[in-house]
């Protein structure tokens, strides 16, 4: 199946409309620059950002958040919906979700935003995946890749089941072949007979050239007939699919005129006139079949008076020489079968070539797979460098290849269960030495030798794995990725410590900054704040904030002041509550009295607070 790729835009959060549930009547136009919600704990800010993530189906950037994000989102949501509108200084495109609804319906492509929550924030840096996806985001050209990567993979499985197909006919075909050479032995044995009995009787010669001759023809026949069954079998079942595809077809939906114009009048002809094709080809596959049948019965029927022709001339010899017609029925039994045999070597060798064939075209789409995956890596490589560069010395980012073998390991358990094997340490054994390629190659070639000696386990073992991985394919195992390491690290004092190590306040500096660094989609954080000292994000997040702001639009909940002030926020709006619903109390820009006084009152604890901590800081000078 051909696949689309559709090209999605950067751009804006114009306008977000709530309707129902704790934030009914919301509708707030955003700046392209910084926009910043504040407020007292429980007026909803977390709340506009879990919609914005479910409106635009954003994804969470840890498996832990994304249930806890959509049942926030659909609890602040109730009934209601969610609306907004994205732009460029082109286009407008128009986002909206339903409580229930499994995707957004939009009414044009564009580019999901970043969503990040503050548990994400704290927690993104201590899973391997979460430090990946982290990564993968400043990829140019993501979504190309796992687009090239999907195909390869599609084309993988496409060929695996091809492969299975043509092994398990070539396995049927070989059925019995083996029995050649005891069957030429047993005509050899024949014909020394036939000729001591040929020696006894002077009629009989002429008779034995006569049967001899009776017999090519019947072993020829039988060979043709051979050939005419085999053929009716696919050309029936061609027939059979299309004829049950075309009758199961109830036509193309009908529109009323009275509903305006009918959106399927372009396509609605040409497809009538494809089923009607389908059916016409059912029957001509149809027609194939019977003519193919009718042909095997007249041979049947030639071959039947030809073996009635060799029984009398059969019996005739046996008269002449007691014995010689038995001996001459099994020699025609025997050279008929051993015709059979040999038509069906033939076709057994033409699969063996067309699986040849197959495996060289699997093997190119594997390494076609392979140089989509260390594209990705170099991409990768050049990012951590880039993001090492603006962080340094800070913060470091690096990236190792094949780190992750997680979806290796589940692959290979996945085959090997009901294999009666005890596969836990096996599947260690060999995700650690040997590739999902090379595994392939080594089922191909049955080559459980070398497999025991490189995994370093028993080779009848190795022989049992490689039977079952054989019966039961191999396509889940060689697509499986054995994903990069991304590793994250922080300057603590003179060495770099991994983010793994790091304490909940370290993580956050080093996952922050670097979520800080995107520039070409929009961002949207919930409070960042949480475990980081005032004096990191008066410089370092309140730098980075700013340096972003012509890049990309920003859209943060906050609590610390620090953020609208010194980022200079062109947009605040502060949320409250009733107890029973949120709502937006002031939307304006920073200059804007309101918004200075609710940063004031909100953030500041006041402007008598303020001011005594000014006068405070004014008599404590240092």
């Amino acid at each position: 199946m051909r696949t689309v790729t559709r090209k999605e835009k950067s751009v804006d959060i114009e306008r977000l409309q709530i309707e129902g549930g704790f934030l009914d009547g919301f509708d707030v136009k955003f700046s392209d620059g910084l926009n910043v919600l504040i407020g007292a704990r429980g007026t909803g800010k977390t709340s506009v950002i879990e919609l914005i993530r479910f409106a635009l189906g954003a994804r969470n950037h840890t498996s832990e958040a994304s249930e806890r994000s959509e049942e926030h989102a659909e609890a602040v949501l109730a009934d209601g919906a969610v609306s907004i509108s994205l732009g460029d200084l082109l286009e407008t495109v128009t986002v909206t979700r339903a409580a229930g609804e499994e995707l957004p319906q939009a009414s044009g492509y564009y580019q999901k935003p970043l969503v990040f929550s503050q548990t994400e924030i704290e927690n993104l840096g201590l899973s391997e995946g979460g430090r990946l996806r982290l990564l993968d985001g400043f990829v140019s050209e993501g979504a190309k890749l796992v687009s090239d990567e999907a195909s390869a993979v599609a084309g993988i499985r496409s060929i695996f089941k091809e492969i299975a197909a043509a092994e398990a006919d070539r396995s049927n075909l070989a059925h019995g072949l083996d029995a050649v050479g005891a069957l030429k032995e047993k005509i050899k044995v024949l014909k020394e007979e036939a000729v001591k009995h040929q020696a006894l009787s002077a009629d009989l010669e002429g008779k034995q050239k006569q049967l001899a001759a009776v017999t090519e023809t019947i072993s020829a026949t039988a060979v043709r007939e051979g050939v005419l069954e085999r053929f009716v079998e696919p050309t029936q079942k061609w027939a059979d699919l299309l004829s049950g595809l075309a009758e199961d077809d109830f036509g193309v939906e009908e529109w009323d005129p009275f509903d305006g114009d009918d959106p399927l009048s372009e396509v609605r002809p040409t497809y009538v006139k494809l089923v009607a094709e389908a059916r016409a080809l059912a029957q001509r596959f149809d027609t194939l079949a019977v003519k193919a049948m009718s042909d095997r019965e007249t041979l049947a029927k030639a071959r039947i008076a030809d073996e009635n022709k060799a029984r009398s001339i059969r019996s005739e010899v046996e008269q002449s020489v007691a014995g010689a017609g038995t001996v001459s029925r099994q020699l025609t039994q025997a050279q008929t079968e051993l015709a059979q045999l040999m038509s069906r070597r033939k076709i057994v060798e033409e699969r063996d070539h067309r699986l040849t064939l197959l495996r060289t075209r699997r093997d190119e789409r594997i390494k076609l797979l392979d140089t989509v995956r260390a594209e990705r890596f170099s991409r990768r490589v050049a990012v951590a460098k880039s993001l090492s560069e603006a962080l340094s010395p800070q913060i470091q980012v690096t990236v190792e290849r094949y780190g992750q073998y997680a979806e290796y390991s589940k692959a290979l358990t996945e085959a090997l269960r009901g294999s009666g094997m005890r596969y836990t340490d096996l599947v260690t054994s060999i995700t650690q030495s040997v590739s999902p390629q090379e595994l392939v190659r080594f089922i191909d070639s049955n080559d459980f030798v070398s497999l025991s000696e490189i995994a370093s386990i028993a080779q009848d073992r190795a022989a049992r794995l490689l039977g079952h991985l054989r019966e039961n394919g191999a396509a889940d195992i060689v697509v499986a990725s054995i994903e990069d390491n991304v590793r994250m690290s922080l300057l603590d004092g003179l060495d770099y410590k991994d983010v793994e190590n790091l304490s909940a306040g370290q993580r956050c500096t080093v996952i922050l900054s670097i979520v800080l660094q995107h520039t070409s989609r929009t961002l949207i954080i919930d409070q960042p704040e949480d475990h980081l000292d005032n004096a990191y994000i008066a410089t370092t997040v309140i730098k980075a904030i700013r340096n972003r702001k012509a890049h990309g639009q920003l859209i943060i909940s906050t609590h610390n002041a620090n953020i609208p002030v010194l980022g200079g926020a062109d947009l605040v709006v502060e949320m409250t509550s009733d107890g029973r619903n949120g709502y937006v109390q002031i939307c304006e820009q920073l200059t804007n009295p309101n918004a200075v006084n609710a940063i004031t009152n909100v953030m500041e604890g006041g402007r008598e607070a303020f001011a005594n901590r000014a006068a405070f800081y004014g008599e404590h000078e240092l």
